[in-house]
């Protein structure tokens, strides 16, 4: 039987009690963060959050109302142990500089135990959260953020981009062993991680088109993708470009096998942006639940996310595949403080490496989170195929694991 972490209001009043009981009763923790010596209560287990509410990444903002609302729902059930856990945002524009200026804020005045971050710029700030001692969580598949032997604190919530980009080698070349390949993506690390997989599975892109975000016009490049021959496209960049790219493809009439990253193939990027028929036919190898699918619009953990988010005054975000992902990381962070023996970074981490087949309301059913190599929790992934209308699976549930990729 799976472990859940999903605190929604479909979950019964009755587990809630059996729950609230055992916690009491059992917990390791006791008051390990402390109380307020004021009031008796328990003293707040402080969480900073930089995030891109601005720049050329602003587009990723609405992952921090998905944060948001976990943690307000989690506070509204008594916290962790009784613990609140007190958030502390500040945007940092997709900036370095900004993000690392951030995270002395939330160590040095706010007394934070947890950094969360958005994206490949996180990377600039684990020198600082290792001086500290302070443990760093980011949203993000870049390799560089699989490096735990050299930052032991710092963490990574989305797969590794190389696994998955050796994963779509191999179902490459199963499929057309004389293939020639294209690939576009951010001109950064999270690129140089997936090629890396993708050599590493035996195929090396003909051409390359590595952009800046915030691009929009690939016209030139799409040009030379044709004049090379290239006939298997690899995108893997995020909002506007995955959208224009996909749109201008389909406006010249160009027929590529596509093969879209796991997290850039989702509606709000993607799919609304190009219009359903310019991606339909595109693979992706999926692992979370995409909330504006319609193939979900009845799932039970969709709609408790929906209601949460609702009731959080984000319901214009609800459909933003972001959201739902900075939901699920803030259920992954909540998990690993359950699981914490103390509630300090040390505990957190030693909490997240020790998740095992957890259940997370943003996975595809099928998928659960297991602790495991490089500090990962997500190794399994479902092949699907835009039918126009949603993404269909194709075939059975992948274990990069099983498969050899991740040893």
């Amino acid at each position: 039987m799976t472990k859940s972490i999903r605190r929604s209001a479909l979950t019964t009043v009755a587990l809630l009690g059996v729950t609230a009981l055992a916690l009491s009763a059992c917990s390791p923790r006791g008051g390990e963060a402390g109380e307020s010596p004021d009031s008796g209560d328990k003293a707040p287990i402080v969480i900073g959050v930089s995030w891109p509410l601005s720049g050329p990444a602003g587009s990723v903002a609405p992952g921090l109302a998905g944060i948001e609302t976990y943690i307000a729902e989690t506070n509204d059930d008594g916290g962790i142990d009784g613990h609140p856990i007190k958030l502390v945002t500040a945007d940092d524009a997709y900036d370095p500089a900004r993000l690392v200026e951030n995270q002395r804020k939330f160590v040095e005045k706010d007394g934070a135990v947890l950094v969360v971050n958005f994206g490949g710029i996180s990377i600039a700030g684990r020198d600082y959260l290792k001086q500290k001692d302070v443990a760093g969580v980011s949203l993000a598949g870049n390799s560089p953020l699989s490096d735990i032997e050299n930052y032991p604190l710092q963490r990574a919530f989305w797969p590794d981009v190389a696994w998955e980009g050796e994963l779509q080698a191999q179902w490459i070349k199963e499929q057309n062993p004389d293939a020639v390949v294209g690939y576009v993506g951010f001109n950064n690390d999270l690129s140089e991680s997936q090629l890396a997989g993708l050599a590493t599975g035996g195929v090396v892109p003909a051409e390359q088109a590595l952009v800046a975000p915030g691009t929009s016009d690939l016209s030139a490049q799409v040009s030379q993708f044709q004049a090379a021959g290239v006939d298997t496209l690899v995108v893997n960049i995020g909002a506007p470009t995955v959208g224009a790219l996909l749109g201008y493809i389909h406006q010249i009439g160009w027929k590529p096998t596509l093969m879209l990253g796991s997290t850039t193939s989702d509606f709000t990027a993607a799919i609304n942006q190009a219009t359903p028929p310019a991606v339909e036919g595109a693979y992706a190898f999926k692992w979370y639940t995409d909330p504006s699918d319609p193939l979900f619009a009845k799932d039970e953990r969709y709609l408790a996310y929906a209601e949460a988010m609702t009731a959080q005054g984000h319901e214009a975000e609800i459909g933003d595949s972001l959201a739902f992902s900075g939901y699920g990381l803030a259920a992954a962070i909540v998990g690993a403080l359950e699981q914490a023996e103390s509630l300090d970074s040390e505990g957190f981490i030693a909490g997240w490496d020790s998740l095992s087949d957890l259940e997370n309301p943003l996975t595809l059913p099928g998928i659960n989170f297991d602790s495991g190599p490089d500090g990962r929790i997500v190794f399994q992934f479902q092949l699907s195929r835009f039918d126009g209308t949603s993404w269909q699976p194709e075939g059975e549930i992948v274990d990069v694991r099983e498969l050899g990729i991740v040893k």
